[in-house]
């Protein structure tokens, strides 16, 4: 079996020929994959800048790969929600089995970090022909979401997001007298796909919604934010609003620090992106800005279930509003042999690149 693999904390990426030598149990099902996506999280750790990477037990390597779309194969005797030719989509944490939060099917929140994901911290991934994994943990898409289906994993965690955000909101009086949000601006920073999602789902939900690099913006991005009605902010000279709701994917103290004076009152600081190589003071003018204006500042990572199962629902009606948009968002689809270097380094113009097998 082709695959992926990497041998964290070292950098590098090689493709192999494996037999893990997996069993089809009753409760497990055999997934063809179809096509995996290419995130910074992979790129981190192929580069050996993520020390959380780490490999299953008993092995010396670690299969790549969370962003999944696949075809069921086989199943066991003792499935029944799912059948042979059914497009699935696996979650990427697994519950640690101590903690409350995992025990009721929200591993996201785990309490005692001891938990695993598939491809990152301690479970192979799905960057190889075939995987074997249980029902409980794959998500089906309708056939109709083929060619856009491997952006469930990351749209998941963007309604994890929008979950957390909405449960913190309800603290005061947050939506417009017209009940709608299209009194509030949200910012975001970074114009890659998590950041264009974010802007989908932001809009979709009625805020006004303000894209930010510290560059002009492709014309693939300008048709894009054009097609959802957002508007594209070049940061190193347009003028920047204030925001409501303020979302930071590019992981840059320097990016989303500087923006803070910009939130309104009771508004939320996201960061959801990371990254190794970055610092930027926080001064006492902007934590008393933070403290006078009730201002949250709102971690998020990964999502559970039912945040894959909404994302199904969210993709289904984008399909339908904007037949072609959610395709322009994977701007390169390469073979699998051919996958490394673009694992390995980002390519100029990259929105999303994804890997076919």
């Amino acid at each position: 079996m082709k695959s992926i693999i990497v041998k964290p904390p070292k950098a590098g990426v090689e493709m192999v020929d494996l037999d893990l030598k997996e069993k089809l149990s009753a409760k497990y099902i055999l997934v063809k994959t179809i096509e995996n996506g290419i995130c910074g999280t992979d790129r981190g750790i192929a580069n050996g800048n993520l020390s959380f990477a780490r490999v299953p037990s008993g092995y010396d390597y670690l299969i790549l790969g969370h962003e999944t779309l696949g075809m069921v194969i086989e199943v066991g005797d003792e499935v029944k929600g799912i059948k042979k030719g059914d497009l699935v989509v696996p979650i990427v944490r697994r519950g640690c089995n101590n903690c409350l939060n995992c025990l009721a099917g929200r591993q996201d929140y785990c309490e005692t970090g001891q938990f695993s994901e598939i491809g990152i911290r301690g479970l192979h991934g799905t960057m190889r022909e075939f995987f074997i994994d249980e029902e409980k943990n794959l998500v089906v898409l309708p056939k109709s979401l083929k060619e856009i289906g491997v952006l469930l994993e990351p749209l998941s965690n963007i309604v994890k997001t929008f979950e957390a955000v909405g449960l913190i909101q309800k603290r005061m009086i947050w939506n417009c007298q017209d009940s709608s949000f299209e009194c509030r601006n949200a910012g975001i920073i970074g114009s890659g796909p998590i950041g264009l999602l974010f802007a989908l789902l932001s809009r979709s939900k009625g805020f006004n919604v303000y894209v930010m690099n510290k560059r002009e913006p492709s014309s693939l991005e300008e048709q894009i934010c054009n097609a959802i009605e957002a508007k594209f902010i070049n940061m190193t000279k347009d003028e920047i609003p204030n925001f409501d709701l303020l979302i930071d994917t590019s992981g840059y103290p320097s990016a989303f620090i500087p923006l803070i004076d910009k939130i309104n009152k009771n508004g939320l600081l996201v960061l959801f992106g990371t990254t190794s190589k970055d610092s930027h003071p926080l001064d006492t003018n902007l934590v008393n800005h933070i403290v006078e204006s009730n201002i949250t500042i709102l971690g998020s990572v990964n999502a559970s279930k039912n945040n894959f199962i909404e994302g199904v629902n969210l993709l289904s009606a984008w399909n339908n509003s904007y037949p072609e948009l959610l395709k322009k968002l994977i701007t390169n689809k390469v073979k699998a042999e051919d996958a490394i270097p673009y694992i390995l380094n980002k390519p100029k113009g990259e929105i999303k690149t994804v890997i076919i097998w």
